[in-house]
């Protein structure tokens, strides 16, 4: 008898793995309030997007 092992390597579905948005950037930095609260709003999304996806892989990968 013949037996033979194949190792089948899942991958991360792209969406999970898909790239940040960057983080807010205007050439000689925040000038005013409203520059900074747009600055915040972005950063905060691409946070929130990155968490996401750390969490949807470590679920789809099995672990806590």
């Amino acid at each position: 008898m013949i037996v033979k092992y194949v190792t089948v390597k899942e991958k991360v579905p792209a969406d999970l793995i898909a790239p940040v948005p960057p983080a807010w950037r205007k050439a000689g930095g925040p000038a005013k309030t409203e520059d900074w609260i747009t600055r915040g709003d972005v950063n905060e999304s691409a946070l929130k997007v990155c968490t996401a996806q750390v969490g949807s892989v470590r679920e789809w990968n099995g672990e806590p």
